[in-house]
């Protein structure tokens, strides 16, 4: 999403997995992960989770002009030494994965291979290291020509009556003004054909991300504006979700409510989701951007997961947090920890936002500034770094993380027999694990920020070695 900074005003509070596979040339495999039942399977038919990160990335995120004008913001660079520390270090398994239109498709039928190779480059290195990406196509105040990211100058409708240029300094202002809404309108409107332009953009992503390395599924639109138009926001995603399975019928989508439940903490799934395959993905942000949370009303944030999780069922989709986050500070980080207590209660995946961001950066993992990265927020990151289900072969009925202790205890029925992977974090767990099944303690293999061992009974409890 955008800049994350509690005092920063929001546009909303204004205006009231999936598939594994080589690189570019090479053959594809059947999907890794795939959405059914209200649950995420892997290839295997287990159950799986995710628990990740949202990242601005250097080349993709697309804040830049040709054309003499100001870029944005500066944008972190993003190497293998950062998927080894989410997925080793932190235990993480997902990355959410920012792209933008305008890098894609920067004019009219011009598809971009370099861009789209970087996208597969980061995908594989990041799956290297147990984790897996989700690429989202981003946008913030619709476009990087009237607000931060998102569509080409080209596919803005009406034409822009100015355009814009940096230092990002006036978001709030951006998202709010005219012609930010009357884009928004006439794309989901399909007031010009956007649809089609967009839907023809995905299926070309589509098709280059399709069973390859590290590739868990597409989501359509980050944070559309609809004003709780819900049917035309659904007509959007079964029109793009038609030509992407048109060229990769097995990809399992990702897609959004209106950007309003970020205010409004439940959506009413109406129309529901008429195609399979499909992951429900709201963003969690209850109060942050009205009031910072002042409240610190645990209760309300709790029943806007739980609406999540109802929303999700409607829709006969898994659910997964896209977004969720605070500010570096003891109130924030007792946000941070409430919402991921609640998505475990429900059984959500989730994305933190955000990894890193040099120019607004109250949120990320790094004491960041505009010339480069500085330390690491070790608190936030002792937070993320937890123990949690990878891959469970059974049906998990709950599973809950003690902080105190650093137990992670799972109750599972109808289990196969099979090997389950836990994430034990070397942040977390410098000397391994002991694994619990029922009564008895099973031999594991502790590796990498994840451990592995075969367990038939119920609970699992998974506790540091001392």
């Amino acid at each position: 999403m955008q800049s994350r900074s509690a005092t920063r005003p929001y546009l909303f509070a204004l205006v009231a997995a999936l598939a594994l596979a080589t690189g570019c040339t090479s053959a594809k495999t059947a999907p890794h992960f795939a959405s059914s039942g209200g649950t995420l399977h892997d290839s295997q038919g287990r159950e799986v989770f995710f628990h990740g990160v949202n990242a601005r990335i250097e080349g993709l995120f697309d804040v830049s002009f040709d054309d003499g004008r100001t870029t944005l913001e500066p944008i972190p660079p993003f190497t293998e030494e950062d998927c080894r520390f989410l997925g080793e270090d932190l235990g993480l398994d997902h990355l959410r994965l920012l792209v933008n239109w305008s890098g894609i498709e920067p004019h009219d039928d011009d598809f971009r291979e370099d861009y789209i190779a970087r996208v597969l480059e980061v995908a594989a290195m990041c799956e290297r290291h147990g984790v897996y990406s989700v690429v989202d196509f981003h946008q913030d105040g619709f476009s990087k020509e009237i607000g931060e990211d998102g569509a080409p100058l080209w596919a803005i409708q009406p034409a822009p009556t100015m355009l814009l240029q940096g230092p990002l300094n006036d978001l709030g202002d951006r998202r709010a003004s005219i012609q930010v809404a009357d884009a928004f309108a006439a794309l989901f409107g399909d007031q010009y054909g956007g649809i089609d332009q967009f839907a023809q953009m995905a299926a070309w992503v589509a098709r280059h991300i399709d069973g390859r390395p590290g590739v868990i599924g597409l989501e359509l639109y980050n944070e559309p504006i609809v004003y709780f138009d819900d049917a035309a926001l659904m007509t959007f995603h079964e029109r793009v979700t038609a030509r992407v399975r048109g060229v990769a019928p097995r990809l399992p989508i990702f897609f959004e409510p209106d950007a309003l439940r970020n205010i409004t903490d439940a959506n009413a799934a109406s129309p529901p989701c008429p195609f399979g395959n499909a992951v429900y993905a709201p963003h969690i942000y209850t109060d942050v951007f009205e009031d910072g949370w002042a409240s610190e009303d645990v209760t309300k944030l709790r029943t806007s997961v739980a609406a999540a999780r109802a929303e999700a069922t409607t829709h006969g989709a898994s659910l997964y947090v896209g977004e969720f986050g605070h500010d570096d500070s003891a109130h924030g980080a007792l946000y941070v920890s409430e919402a991921m207590r609640a998505f475990d209660d429900n059984l959500a995946s989730w994305a933190y936002w955000v990894y890193e961001e040099w120019s607004q950066g109250a949120w990320g993992l790094y004491d960041s500034t505009a010339s480069g990265r500085s330390g690491l927020r070790a608190a936030r990151a002792d937070l993320l770094a937890r123990a949690y289900p990878v891959a469970v072969d059974g049906h998990v009925e709950s599973f809950a993380y003690d902080s105190a202790t650093k137990n992670l205890t799972i109750a599972v029925s109808a289990m196969r027999g099979g090997e389950h992977v836990i994430a034990t974090p070397l942040r977390t767990y410098p000397n391994g694990v002991v694994v619990a099944c029922g009564a008895s303690v099973v031999p594991a293999v502790v590796a990498l920020g994840r451990t592995r061992f075969r367990c038939a009974a119920t609970p699992i409890v998974v506790t540091p070695a001392p």
